[in-house]
C-alpha cells in the first residue's frame, strides 16, 4: 500500500532500494523473508517512519473533518491487529475495484 501511495512500481521500488522485483512481491504478499533489514531503505525511500514497518503503525497529525461513519470505521480500524489491518485495506482495496453491480 505504502508503494502505491507513493506511485512506484514493484520493479521502481526494487531498483531503488537494490533488490529484486521478486522480492519486493514477496514481501507484499505477506510471506516471510528478509524485508525487515531492508526497513531502513524503505522508510526513506517510501518517506515514512520505520516505526510503520516494526508496529504497522506511525503517528502523524493531521487536521480532517470526518463524517460519522468515517470516524466509526477510524475507530473500529485502530482496535485491529497489524496483521488485519493489511487484511481490511486489501478488502477495502478489492471493494473500490469492483463494478457497481458485483456483489462481494
Amino acid at each position: 500500500m505504502l508503494r502505491k501511495a507513493a506511485g512506484m512500481s514493484q520493479q521502481q521500488l526494487a531498483e531503488a532500494l537494490g533488490v529484486s522485483r521478486s522480492a519486493v512481491t514477496f514481501w507484499e504478499t505477506g510471506r516471510e523473508g528478509s524485508a525487515n533489514k531492508h526497513f531502513r531503505g524503505l522508510a526513506d525511500i517510501l518517506g515514512v517512519p520505520m516505526e510503520a514497518f516494526l508496529t504497522g503503525m506511525a503517528e502523524e497529525n493531521i487536521q480532517i473533518d470526518l463524517t460519522l461513519d468515517e470516524h466509526d470505521l477510524i475507530q473500529l480500524y485502530r482496535r485491529l491487529t497489524p496483521e488485519r489491518k493489511i487484511n481490511a485495506q486489501k478488502w477495502i482495496e478489492r471493494q473500490t475495484r469492483q463494478r457497481p453491480n458485483e456483489e462481494a
